[in-house]
């Protein structure tokens, strides 16, 4: 197949939102919510005391940050999850 300027069918860009180009705000607001907590988790290095059920013990504080936004994240998920799936079971039901 041969190259020809006039004809425009092989190339068909996908137009992009109305006066908009870049990221997205979201994921600029990620992106600097990523670095933020990046940087709080590394100036926070000393040992805590931690205690869960029966273990009791000194973990780096920055761990137990990670740990708390690791679980943090999960619950979310759970939560959306359980969410959506009750939703879905009414609309299901209404129909």
């Amino acid at each position: 197949m041969t190259f020809d300027e006039n004809n425009d069918a092989e190339y068909d860009p996908q137009p992009g939102p109305a006066g908009r180009n870049g990221p997205s705000i979201w994921l600029i607001l990620f992106g600097l919510v990523a670095i933020v907590t990046g940087i709080f988790i590394l100036q926070n290095g000393e040992p805590v005391p931690a205690e869960f059920l029966w273990f009791d013990r000194e973990i780096k504080l920055w761990v137990a940050i990670v740990a708390s936004v690791a679980l943090g994240i999960l619950l979310d998920r759970l939560i959306l999850t359980w969410w959506r799936r009750a939703r879905r079971r009414k609309n299901e039901r209404d129909d």
